[in-house]
């Protein structure tokens, strides 16, 4: 097995790429210097595309968080919500249509509680990233800032 333990890879760039879901573009690690890269279109990225990132020497491509564990991190954060309106309100958009967007504009209408979910978003994919780290590039660590 390999040991990644050379590299430092930016928590902040790596929590971004395992939440995102472009379907435009693609994010990879850079094996020999732990960049975490956006690779698509140049107009998309700003970055000019290159065909070595297709090489999987150097590059790990970034497999996103899957929907559902996603949408797992919403409902615990309910859970923690005390019984109330915000509560009720955001235990309903999790049951409608496109539950992503339903909860992301319901705590537009609750700031605190939004303030609240932007920290135990981040804390939840910061631990992600770590295990997903310690799965894929053994030895690796997370860099903060």
């Amino acid at each position: 097995m390999d040991s990644y333990e050379y590299l430092r890879i930016n928590a902040g760039d790596l929590t971004e790429a395992l939440a995102s879901h472009l379907d435009e573009a693609r994010w990879l690690v850079d094996l020999e210097s732990g960049e975490v890269v956006c690779a698509g279109a140049e107009e998309l990225t700003g970055l000019p595309e290159e065909e070595a990132w297709d090489d999987p020497d150097r590059f790990l491509v970034i497999q996103p968080m899957a929907a559902f564990e996603a949408f797992q991190i919403m409902e615990d954060f309910v859970e923690t919500l005390p019984e109330g309106e915000t509560c009720r309100a955001l235990a309903r958009a999790l049951l409608l249509p496109r539950p992503f967007r339903a909860f992301k504009d319901t705590l537009g209408d609750f700031p605190a509680q939004r303030e609240r979910w932007f920290k135990f978003h981040q804390e939840r994919m910061l631990t992600y990233a770590q295990t997903w780290l310690e799965d894929t590039l053994p030895g690796a660590r997370l860099s903060v800032g």
